[in-house]
């Protein structure tokens, strides 16, 4: 009896629960989970390797067409920057030095750079995507502000543009 009676009054007593939730939380952080390689499946789904202009013109095209009003849409995107990608390098600079009446002198200074490679591709930091400058949209709604409004926010917010790089203007009939 006097031992149920010691155990009642101990920290273990007290704070048991409490610490049986926090050791379950501890074992389920460092329980290994599968990891390793994404299934070949999802080997493509990452960020794109390059930009292509035309493509996101095309996109911007058939989502600005489907704003109520617009009508036919053209779209012309111009860049400020194109996209950079950032890899890995080992450099190796190898400098050969000359004595010459006591002095040391840097005679010669070879530098290399080497793309570090994983799995035969280069190992990518991070990459820069492009910066656009402008923007013209040829639609015939043009002549509606309300679509004209519509119009600019939907490509200052797919652009980053600001709307004083953005013109809509109204198609020609021909």
């Amino acid at each position: 009896m006097k031992i149920a009676e010691t155990l009642k009054k101990t920290p273990l007593a007290k704070y048991g629960a409490l610490l049986a939730v926090v050791l379950a939380g501890l074992l389920m952080m460092i329980w290994p989970r599968g990891g390793g390689e994404p299934p070949p499946a999802e080997m493509g789904t990452g960020p794109p390797e390059s930009f292509d202009l035309a493509a996101m013109e095309q996109k911007l095209t058939r989502k600005l067409s489907a704003i109520e009003g617009a009508g036919g849409v053209e779209v012309m995107l111009t860049l400020k920057t194109d996209m950079e990608v950032v890899v890995v390098q080992d450099t190796d600079t190898r400098s050969r030095r000359e004595a010459d009446d006591g002095t040391v002198r840097l005679w010669d200074d070879e530098r290399q750079a080497k793309t570090v490679l994983a799995n035969a591709a280069p190992i990518v930091t991070k990459r820069i995507y492009p910066q656009f400058l402008g923007a013209l949209i040829i639609c015939d709604g043009a002549d509606d502000a309300r679509v004209q409004s519509a119009i600019l926010e939907a490509v200052a917010a797919l652009t980053g543009l600001r709307a004083d790089a953005v013109i809509v203007a109204k198609r020609t009939s021909a």
